[in-house]
């Protein structure tokens, strides 16, 4: 049973990391204060503190929080393909898209944080996590048969190969300035994904 005061605590940071995302987006974290979020949210900078110890620790958590969402939308789409091959191009194409949806919130990450502890730690999640990911993919398709080519014992390090490959395509579009061309990238996929299976 979850007790009242629980509730009320999540629900209270729930709202912090909202308003502290529209926040981030708008001025990018370096402007932002913990005063701004304590405003936004109508409470008290005591109220924040009582949750967070610093502004960079409410951007890691809307980073998590955003991740979680992101890994939700393309664990619906993925689930929804039948072959090995459908469930990559699904991750690929949902994941590059939803990334592209915070568009904002990633440069900050790259533009205001890359040579910074909470960045590499945030990179560093993100990559196991998709890693993991996209090993369980490979691994059920290599024990119902359709993904035999790499021996069982590889396939981490075969997913560390197409995370990394997907994360180029995913960093090309958001360092460019012209609107990424969505059929590109489909057609892109299709010709990867039936290279590689």
């Amino acid at each position: 049973m979850v007790e009242k005061g629980s509730l009320k605590n999540e629900i209270v940071k729930n709202e912090i990391l909202e308003k502290a995302q529209k926040l981030f987006q708008q001025y990018g974290l370096k402007k932002t204060t913990m005063d701004e979020i304590a405003a936004e949210c109508g409470k008290a900078k005591s109220t924040l503190y009582r949750y967070y110890n610093s502004k960079e620790e409410v951007f890691s958590a809307v980073i998590d929080l955003e991740l979680r969402f992101l890994r939700i939308a393309v664990k619906e789409k993925v689930d929804k393909a039948h072959t090995i091959k459908d469930k990559i191009i699904a991750y690929f194409l949902e994941f590059h898209q939803e990334v592209l949806n915070k568009i904002n919130l990633y440069r900050i990450v790259k533009h205001e944080l890359m040579s910074k502890v909470l960045a590499e730690e945030c990179f560093a999640k993100m990559m196991n996590f998709e890693i993991s990911y996209v090993t369980r993919i490979l691994e059920d398709g290599h024990d119902t048969g359709e993904f035999v080519y790499v021996p069982k014992n590889e396939i981490t390090w075969y997913s560390e190969l197409m995370i990394a490959a997907f994360l180029g395509i995913v960093r090309y579009s958001i360092e460019s300035d012209e609107s990424f061309d969505q059929n590109k990238l489909e057609s892109a996929a299709q010709l990867f994904v039936t290279r590689l299976f």
